[in-house]
């Protein structure tokens, strides 16, 4: 694709706006050429960078430009909920449409490819990372909760917000994330919503935080405990330290204290070799311990011929050893 010679090497490589491309030299008809494609009114883009790849750091990219353009606007729902890190689900956090709220008075944008919202933005719910303005953690899972997909049902299951909302309020006491603060803690989360009590989308989150857990690590973690506890498998503690003389320290993903059981849910980094030596290692650890360990991965969570899905037959057979080894 042809460049002019004047392309001003001062032009940001993401999206910018009239404004900088003046401020750079280039003028409104340099900019109505082949060189530039304009991604939205007064934003524009150079027609033969590649953009990024991974869902947030598009999102980024746009609206760095976008919120000089429309400076009463903030990241809202779904692309709010990219640049805050939520535990979305993978066809979610693929979505296209940038999802911009304006408060105040005023319409909002009418762009394409921009999904519009208006209404009453407090400043507790507008939120600043990495010079971007956003929802806040409780606002944006509220909205999202509110939001439909395709067919009129909800964007999100169930299940699916109880998983954002345990990665909201994931803190723990013990192992290499001690002290890290929560994105937005359990209380501060309820107070949250009994100040948006009026809003759509508050029922379905109030009814997901009577399931959520502190001390979550991972959506996968999430499904493996709901699943569990949907065939009867429930009483699973979080955040807990087991320790044993002559063995390194474990964490399980998910305790049964009662039987001393220790589940671990595998991600994919755990076929690496060095991993599954760790593994080994962990496993000795447990045992050293006094417990029993019951290791699930993702393909666990699938039903097998209409029955219960592995992961029910893996804890049920460590619950029978666990009674076994009772003196």
């Amino acid at each position: 694709m042809p460049t002019p010679p004047h392309l001003p090497p001062v032009l940001p490589a993401r999206c910018f706006t009239t404004d900088e491309a003046r401020a750079a030299g280039v003028t409104v008809g340099q900019l109505k050429g082949v060189a530039y494609d304009s991604v939205a009114r007064n934003v524009w883009s150079l027609a033969a960078r590649r953009r990024p790849e991974e869902p947030a750091d598009r999102v980024s990219d746009i609206l760095l430009a976008l919120q000089q353009v429309l400076p009463r606007t903030a990241a809202s729902h779904v692309t709010a909920g990219l640049l805050l890190g939520l535990r979305l689900p993978l066809r979610v956090r693929r979505a296209e449409p940038v999802h911009l709220t304006r408060w105040g008075p005023g319409d909002p944008p009418e762009m394409t490819g921009i999904a519009e919202h208006s209404g009453t933005l407090g400043a507790e719910d507008r939120w600043s990372r990495s010079g971007l303005r956003l929802t806040g953690p409780t606002r944006t899972v509220v909205d999202i909760a509110a939001m439909r997909g395709p067919g009129a049902s909800w964007l999100l299951t169930d299940d699916e917000l109880v998983a954002v909302l345990d990665g909201v309020v994931n803190e723990h006491l013990h192992g290499y994330s001690a002290g890290v603060p929560p994105m937005r803690d359990l209380a501060r989360v309820r107070q949250d919503l009994q100040r948006m009590a009026k809003r759509r989308g508050v029922a379905r989150v109030r009814a997901a935080l009577l399931r959520a857990r502190v001390g979550v690590d991972s959506a996968l973690e999430t499904r493996t405990r709901l699943l569990l506890e949907g065939h009867g498998l429930s009483g699973w503690s979080m955040d807990v330290e087991l320790l044993a003389p002559g063995h390194r320290t474990v964490h399980p993903d998910l305790a049964d204290l009662q039987r001393r059981i220790a589940v671990q849910v595998e991600g994919p980094h755990h076929d690496s070799d060095r991993q599954c030596v760790r593994d080994i290692e962990r496993q000795r650890a447990t045992e050293a311990a006094g417990w029993v360990e019951a290791r699930i991965v993702s393909a666990d969570l699938r039903s097998v011929r209409g029955g219960p899905p592995r992961a029910v037959h893996v804890v049920r057979e460590a619950r029978r050893r666990a009674e076994k080894a009772v003196p």
